[in-house]
């Protein structure tokens, strides 16, 4: 299991370590900038055409390249997601990076595009070590991200409201979730699938950020995307379910969508003293949670 954290923080110091470590392992010389800083630190190196992904700081070798492994299975069964230039490799201070090829942003791939991709990203055996999702898949991240936000003093209204709704939604989303057949599709679950971890490469549309992944029902993964096309977009999600053509339980993906917006709810509220857009957006979702026609902006 890779265990999910809090960001990190970008240095020029780690940036340089980056760069000498990538040129230990033969791939460039080039200089390493800061792209974004999220569950890992995420640097590109244009002149090489590089990624490089710095994990959190209880993440070891040995836990990166059990994930790593999984990640090469699924590629190995052809699966649509980007595969490592390396194993994890070690930097000067002790925290552990990964090199990954340059890809192409692919955000503004159609609906149709995205609904082919992840019917084909669902049709790949998941690598039976990956852990199963459940509702309960996130819940020592959530614990983090409370933690988080109340260090950082997030305003108890917010909190409250966050707080409450999730105490619904799980309990909805685990009474659901006891009742469905054994024979629900397990597939693998990419866990933070939205079109802006979508890449462009050598012709084909890749998934990219697949730290979260695990193995369970597709809906799992289908709810991020609805809320991503009835929240940010003027896309029909039910159009991108219909494109999907796979069997969906639509009670189970609404409530599993409604779990996954309070998920970002509280990564938003983990994020408030360490992203400055992120106070302004959660106040917005709060204000207007129940009004669809308000877009939220992704983070």
């Amino acid at each position: 299991m890779r265990t999910q954290h809090l960001p990190l923080t970008a240095t020029p110091e780690q940036a340089t370590q980056v760069r000498a470590t990538a040129a230990t392992a033969d791939l460039g010389h080039g200089e390493y900038q800061p792209l974004r800083v999220g569950t890992n630190v995420v640097y590109v190196n244009h002149h090489d055409c590089l990624i490089a992904r710095v994990s959190p700081t209880h993440e070891t070798v040995e836990s990166i390249n059990a994930w790593l492994h999984n990640v090469k299975a699924l590629v190995a069964d052809r699966a649509p997601v980007f595969s490592p230039l390396t194993e994890a490799l070690e930097l000067a201070d002790g925290l552990v990076v990964t090199y990954w090829a340059l890809g192409q942003p692919h955000e503004n791939i159609a609906l149709q595009d995205m609904a082919s991709l992840v019917a084909q990203w669902h049709q790949v055996p998941p690598p039976p070590s990956l852990e199963l999702w459940t509702p309960g898949h996130q819940d020592n991240r959530r614990k983090r991200m409370i933690a988080a936000a109340q260090e950082a003093q997030v305003p108890s209204a917010l909190m409250d409201f966050l707080l409450t709704e999730m105490h619904e939604a799980r309990h909805s989303l685990d009474a659901l979730y006891e009742q469905l057949p054994q024979t629900h599709p397990i597939v693998p679950v990419h866990g933070d699938l939205y079109p802006g971890n979508i890449v462009s490469y050598k012709g084909k549309n890749l998934l990219i950020d697949c730290d979260f992944m695990c193995r369970g029902a597709p809906e799992a993964d289908l709810a991020q995307l609805i809320s991503h096309y009835d929240r940010t977009t003027d896309e029909d999600s039910r159009d991108f379910v219909a494109a999907y053509g796979l069997p969906v339980n639509t009670e189970f993906l609404r409530r599993a969508t409604r779990l996954r917006e309070l998920d970002h709810g509280l990564w938003l509220a983990a994020m408030w003293n360490v992203r400055p857009e992120a106070a302004g957006e959660l106040k917005l979702r709060v204000a207007n949670w129940h009004d669809f026609s308000v877009r939220w902006t992704t983070l």
